[in-house]
């Protein structure tokens, strides 16, 4: 099952390597515990994260499973996505697993971290 379009725009947004691109996406007191970052709050951590994260040559992320639940007003997306990017010249892909909660079009709560093996 694919995900709304608020998450495919985030997926496909990633290429494009620009946070403030990426920020509207949130809340102003979203929480993300991103994959490569301990816990962020509010809208100027989360930027500064996607600043060093969107540094990533070739960075693309690709949705491969997504399951939805509403609870009241909000809903939430879990599922799996890959990103893939280049590393010290070698191309790779990082698995990952997410949890999006939605609330009025906008992300209030994002949870990332890499796939265990």
């Amino acid at each position: 099952m694919l995900a709304n379009g608020l998450v495919n725009s985030w997926a496909t947004s990633i290429q494009y390597r620009d946070p403030m691109r990426m920020l509207e996406f949130y809340s102003d007191d979203a929480v993300l515990l991103a994959t490569f970052s301990n816990l962020l709050v509010g809208k100027k951590q989360i930027l500064n994260y996607f600043i060093k994260f969107l540094d990533k040559e070739g960075l693309t992320c690709t949705i491969t499973d997504n399951y939805t639940v509403q609870i009241g007003n909000s809903v939430a997306y879990s599922g799996l996505y890959n990103f893939s990017f280049y590393d010290q010249g070698q191309f790779g892909t990082v698995k990952a697993r997410y949890t999006y909660v939605i609330k009025d079009n906008q992300i209030v709560m994002h949870h990332s971290s890499e796939q265990p093996e």
